[in-house]
């Protein structure tokens, strides 16, 4: 390839439809992780085994006796392995979608363009397949850091309700015991 050929610029349109093409594949990844993934339940999952690794931590601290740490390791164990299962699931379904766009349908539909180049960050220049792995790399980044804020906020709007109907049914009880 000559000189020339590396300063030749990817057209305006093309660029603006490999972002649009990668915001589509992140909103997909999204919706199927959300779909697929279960998010109410790894939540709960998260709970559970930080609750129990707290508990076995304390245990391993007490120094004590090797069948109650078993014992705890053996409940502790299945929870990881649903946490696994539960965060793995989306990725069979987003991964294939992934590869059959960049491996399939990009170069299919951007080939004609292919020594085309972008100019990125730092002098770095980008072909089609490179715009949108930078398109998808950072809007994913991106949104999944503003997930894991929402998570965490709807977490702890679970954890005051549950705490808060812990309160209310405490309260009636007592109420109750007052009465009779």
């Amino acid at each position: 390839m000559t000189a020339a050929a590396l300063t030749t610029l990817m057209p305006l349109p093309t660029i603006i439809m490999l972002i649009v093409i990668g915001v589509a594949y992140v909103g997909f990844s999204i919706f199927a992780q959300r779909k697929v993934g279960n998010p109410k339940k790894m939540r709960e999952l998260q709970q559970r085994m930080n609750a129990l690794s707290k508990e076995l931590n304390a245990l391993i601290k007490q120094n004590a006796p090797k069948e109650e740490i078993s014992k705890k390791q053996s409940e502790l164990m299945p929870l990881m392995s649903e946490n696994m299962k539960t965060s793995i699931k989306p990725m069979l379904v987003i991964l294939p979608v992934f590869f059959l766009l960049y491996y399939l349908i990009l170069p299919t539909a951007f080939n004609p363009i292919a020594h085309d180049y972008m100019p990125f960050l730092f002098s770095m220049k980008l072909n089609y397949l490179g715009v949108f792995f930078a398109c998808v790399f950072i809007l994913g980044i991106g949104t999944s850091i503003v997930i894991m804020i929402y998570d965490k906020k709807m977490a702890k709007k679970e954890k005051q309700a549950l705490a808060a109907a812990e309160q209310s049914v405490e309260a009636a009880e007592a109420f109750e015991a007052r009465k009779s």
